[in-house]
């Protein structure tokens, strides 16, 4: 078909792209897919140059390219929606076209309209199922009369896919075409018409794989930058913090769910650097950030993930250092004495991060209380009590929501965005 590119669905084609090929569809292939035949040309005139003929494409079954798009989230139940969606944009489409059409018949010069009206979704998909179904020959026929409407009707089912790509997603159209065909048959990408004279592509050059390297090479440039904590709660906080320091960054910015999951304290942190790993062996292609305290448990269970190599699109990180944190109360152990002292990276919780206003009960900073040595880093681990991180939370939710109703946004939440621009600068 002169220098195009096209999917081949059994005996039948579809969704022509001239002097290139689609893309997105070349990326549902594999180089394993890969055919390349050449042959001496029965005729030259319409060959390469050098009389050779040859055949060239990716080639797998309808079972293995279905399954490939399910897996992307191009089912059966979204490419018929798109269907329904995209036959009434068609028809919508060529009913405001009507005055054109009627300038078209007079002979008047008009931009291109549409040939005709959309047929009902159920009778295009089953005009799709003859298409691309066993051709049958001409004495199959009762008369030459019928054998010529099937071959219009045919035709006509091909036009009206070539229209569809104006409505439906590629992907969906690929989708809905390989639902019409039984399991085992052949679909392809053809790029033969490319490696004319003319065109010239590159026979030793593979297609698919580049091709999916790019898609997915692009997706973290497209998809929400994942924010992995050390549970629900810090995930929870963040997001209602987020609304009201950086609402320009909802929606490009995820803080993972952990509801329903174990978040309990203790070795949550530890759950978190177990999380980090699965997601690299598990090749995510979205960037991800996983925070976790500033404090001495964050520091232990992090410490072996700083050591290895990272993928570019990870980045491990603690919550910042605060001037207020520089010299801040706390319980000496074995004492009940009260003394100012740097508590980055010994007790830097989430909760220190939620404003001077909030950690102030009863006209003082809540102290944190040290607890335990941990050798690997040499610090000691600290923490509010249990008591006082529920009253700074609680304290904390007010903040926001008094901030989110409109009134005015006072108190302290250097935290919090400090936080934010860490993560926003994750990547420089």
């Amino acid at each position: 078909m002169g220098h195009h590119s096209y999917l081949i669905v059994g005996e039948y084609q579809f969704l022509y792209t001239r002097d290139h090929y689609n893309e997105e569809l070349s990326a549902l292939f594999t180089e394993n897919d890969r055919e390349l035949a050449v042959t001496d040309a029965a005729d030259t005139w319409d060959d390469d140059w050098d009389g050779k003929e040859i055949t060239f494409g990716y080639y797998t079954t309808a079972s293995a390219l279905r399954q490939r798009l399910n897996v992307q989230g191009f089912t059966s139940r979204r490419a018929l929606a798109d269907l329904a969606e995209g036959v009434e944009r068609w028809r919508k489409t060529y009913d405001d076209q009507s005055g054109l059409r009627e300038q078209e018949a007079r002979g008047e010069q008009v931009y291109q309209t549409l040939a005709r009206p959309p047929r009902e979704p159920a009778e295009l998909l089953a005009a799709i199922r003859v298409a691309i179904g066993p051709h049958r020959p001409q004495e199959s026929f009762a008369t030459g009369q019928e054998y010529v409407s099937y071959l219009m009707e045919v035709t006509d089912t091909a036009a009206d896919v070539e229209e569809l790509r104006w409505f439906v997603e590629d992907r969906n159209l690929v989708r809905l075409i390989l639902d019409q065909a039984s399991d085992q048959v052949r679909v392809g990408l053809d790029v033969s018409g490319l490696t004319g004279c003319c065109v010239g592509l590159d026979t030793d050059q593979p297609i698919a794989g580049p091709t999916r390297e790019r898609q997915l090479a692009a997706l973290p440039d497209n998809a929400p930058l994942i924010v992995l904590t050390e549970g629900s709660t810090d995930s929870r906080v963040l997001t209602k913090a987020m609304h009201v320091t950086h609402p320009h960054l909802v929606d490009f910015v995820r803080f993972i769910d952990y509801t329903g999951t174990d978040t309990k304290p203790q070795g949550s942190v530890g759950a978190l650097a177990n999380m980090v790993n699965a997601f690299i062996a598990a090749g995510v292609a979205n960037r991800f950030v996983a925070i976790a305290d500033n404090d001495a448990g964050g520091h232990e269970a992090f410490a072996k993930l700083k050591r290895q190599r990272l993928p570019a699109g990870c980045r491990v990180l603690h919550y910042p250092e605060l001037p207020l944190l520089a010299r801040y109360p706390i319980f000496e152990p074995a004492s009940s004495a009260v003394a100012l002292t740097d508590v980055n990276g010994t007790a830097g919780s989430l909760e220190m991060y939620l404003g001077e206003d909030v950690l102030t009960i009863d006209g003082a900073l809540a102290p944190v209380h040290i607890g335990r040595f941990i050798p690997a880093v040499q610090r000691h681990q600290g923490s509010l009590s249990p008591a006082h991180k529920v009253l700074v939370l609680k304290a904390f939710d007010k903040k926001v929501k008094a901030a989110r109703s409109g009134q005015h946004s006072s108190g302290d939440w250097s935290g919090v965005h400090a936080i934010f621009e860490m993560i926003v600068h994750a990547f420089d």
